[in-house]
């Protein structure tokens, strides 16, 4: 798996921002933990900002592929 994206996390990890220019991918991963605690993967657009809904964290983002 790629490493993940440095990105900057809001107080409460539900937005994430990073520099899209740091990977060439056209999309990205979220790692979110949701509010039960279960994780899971979600795809986004590479466009430099990504947001959870209320009770779910970002934990990291990945280049896809």
């Amino acid at each position: 798996m790629p490493e993940p994206i440095p990105a900057r996390l809001s107080d409460e990890g539900r937005t994430a921002t990073w520099n899209p220019a740091l990977t060439r991918a056209a999309h990205v991963v979220l790692e979110v933990t949701l509010a039960d605690g279960r994780r899971e993967e979600r795809r986004s657009m590479n466009s430099g900002r990504a947001r959870v809904r209320e009770g779910e964290r970002i934990g990291a983002v990945r280049p896809l592929g």
